[in-house]
């Protein structure tokens, strides 16, 4: 008898999913060591493992579709069986021995294709070859490592003769191209729908107010070059940040801290998240129990987290859970900058990019490597006076960052 499989919850309250590839076809003999296909969540691409050994009978959705967790996806049973008849559901818990695993989403994409011949390309680009009846299979990718981008289908959409439109069919609701206009409209991801979902929330709930230090660099570069020798290891500037703030979290702990009803919820445990930026979107990695962390544990554990975050391969866990977050925006060039707070925490600290400029030093004018701090701030919790104190604490240790390393 036919077995059914439903999208199953992957974590977090996950509501629905896109299904990225199939990494099976139709008629394709499957084992339980087998994986069936990628599905975009919130925060990372997971791959789901054949629940079956026997053969694939039915695929439900498209490469790029949404679907809602408890939906069917995929159908198995015996070669030549009919879908008419049958068994339970079942999700991917029917695999124990086979778990679900986060993996980077495929940002770049890559135009290969699986053991079964089934292009790769991300779900955006998927949908717009769909609208148009562009075979994938046929598209030589001019991205990195012969990825299929837009522009790809773009270019193949310029050169297309215009298709006699079926009679009495309605206008979508969002087309790929708008008539009469050379705008191209292109679908969010899941990941960028929760970015848009989640700053909003921020922005719309949260009275965000903003103040910003100068700070002199001198010492701080200083130190961090000594360390680099040092410790024989890559330092980045975030980790000297953190160590920076979490003796000004303990002493305010107003920005180590929750809105809840009523009032605010002061947190004993101090998760710094790092927002870092991706082909894909923003995500922010939690460094859990950063306070217990030595520099060199948490030089490490950032140089772990860090690059898997920016090629989503963290896990959800690992990407929730912070109770303040840095933001290093001079890693693009800025100078200077404002952050939105994220939503359930108090605060967020920006860093700008060290530039060298006049100051005067004893009543002479000197160069000095000049960088500027901002911090967003929950005017709910935090007035402005409490800020500037914070700010004071965070200048002092990154001024004179040993007595913050010790």
């Amino acid at each position: 008898m036919a077995k059914e499989f439903r999208l199953p919850d992957l974590g977090s309250g996950l509501q629905e999913g896109q299904i990225v590839n199939w990494l099976v076809e139709v008629g394709q003999r499957v084992t339980t060591s087998d994986d069936l296909c990628e599905v975009e969540t919130e925060k990372a691409v997971i791959e789901i493992p054949v629940p079956y050994a026997g053969t694939v009978l039915e695929l439900k959705a498209a490469a790029g579709d949404s679907v809602e967790v408890g939906s069917v996806i995929a159908v198995f049973g015996d070669e030549g069986e009919s879908t008419g008849s049958t068994e339970a559901p079942v999700e991917a818990e029917a695999t124990p021995d086979k778990p679900v695993v986060a993996q980077a989403a495929p940002a770049p994409a890559v135009n290969t294709t699986t053991a079964t011949g089934r292009v790769k390309a991300m779900p955006s680009v998927r949908r717009i070859a769909r609208q148009h009846d562009i075979e994938l299979s046929g598209v030589a990718g001019s991205g990195r490592h012969g990825q299929i981008t837009r522009n790809d289908i773009l270019a193949i959409l310029d050169n297309k003769p215009a298709a006699t439109p079926a009679p009495a069919a309605p206008a979508a609701p969002a087309a790929a191209t708008r008539p009469g206009s050379s705008s191209q409209f292109e679908p969010f991801s899941m990941i960028r729908k929760t970015i848009s979902a989640r700053l909003s929330q921020a922005w719309r709930e949260i009275p965000h107010v903003f103040t910003r230090i100068e700070i002199d660099a001198t010492r701080l570069l200083v130190v961090r070059k000594a360390l680099i020798e040092e410790l024989d290891m890559k330092i980045p500037i975030e980790a000297i940040l953190i160590k920076a703030c979490l003796p000004a979290l303990k002493e305010f702990p107003a920005f180590n801290a929750t809105i809840v009803e009523g009032g605010i919820e002061l947190h004993q445990h101090y998760n710094i998240g790092v927002a870092a930026d991706t082909e894909t979107g923003l995500v922010v990695p939690v460094l859990k129990d950063a306070d217990r962390m030595s520099l060199r544990e948490l030089v490490a554990s950032m140089l772990d987290l860090l690059p898997r975050a920016v090629q989503r391969k963290a896990t959800p866990e690992e990407l929730s859970g912070g109770t303040f977050t840095v933001n290093n925006i001079g890693a693009l060039g800025n100078i200077s900058g404002t952050s939105i707070i994220p939503h359930g925490t108090t605060a967020i600290l920006s860093i700008g990019r060290a530039v060298q400029r006049p100051v005067a030093i004893d009543g002479e004018v000197e160069i000095r490597p000049i960088l500027e701090v901002t911090l967003s701030f929950d005017h709910r919790a935090i007035d402005g006076g409490l800020a500037q104190r914070f700010m004071n604490r965070i200048q002092e240790n990154l001024e004179e960052p040993v007595k913050a390393l010790l």
